[in-house]
């Protein structure tokens, strides 16, 4: 199946909280997938372009960032909703010094365990916690990026 890379292109994270024109954000998106090779007798997990991908498996997306401004960047908020046709890896998101929050409906984003969403149930609706397989998005708030710093966060979705 032909992966569809121009979701990650339309996926480009929305950036808040910069005060002034001097702070300026540069970010890349990649989409990987980890293999399986043999390199002499020894098998080694390599992560290469996922430009071609099935049901089942698993997408490493990671969001680079750098701070290519003379100030620093503020309140800096990326937001990454989740690519069609795949489903959020529980506890997959990572990123150094950010706090993590995710959205069933994308537009109210908190943590994990604060989340909702409605279901029927026995013919009823009541709210449930919702679960992984019912996020749509993920955001990463980052309090401060230096001019020159540079940082990552990732996660992973599995292609339904």
């Amino acid at each position: 199946m032909r992966a569809r890379l121009f979701a990650a292109i339309l996926m480009l994270p929305l950036l808040s909280g910069l005060a002034s024109a001097k702070e300026k954000l540069e970010l890349n998106i990649t989409a990987e997938k980890e293999v399986t090779v043999t390199e002499g007798s020894k098998k080694v997990v390599k992560r290469v372009p996922a430009d071609r991908f099935a049901p089942g498996e698993v997408i490493i997306y990671t969001l680079n960032y750098k701070n290519v401004g003379d100030a620093k960047a503020t309140g800096v908020t990326l937001d990454n909703p989740l690519p069609a046709g795949t489903r959020y890896v529980a506890e997959s998101a990572t990123g150094v010094n950010s706090q993590i929050s995710f959205t069933v409906d994308g537009k109210a984003y908190a943590k994990a365990a604060e989340l909702s969403i409605e279901r029927t149930v026995a013919g009823k609706k009541e709210k449930t916690r919702a679960t992984p397989a019912d996020y749509t998005g993920i955001r990463w708030v980052i309090a401060e990026v230096k001019p020159g710093q540079a940082g990552q966060v990732a996660f992973r979705a599995q292609v339904q």
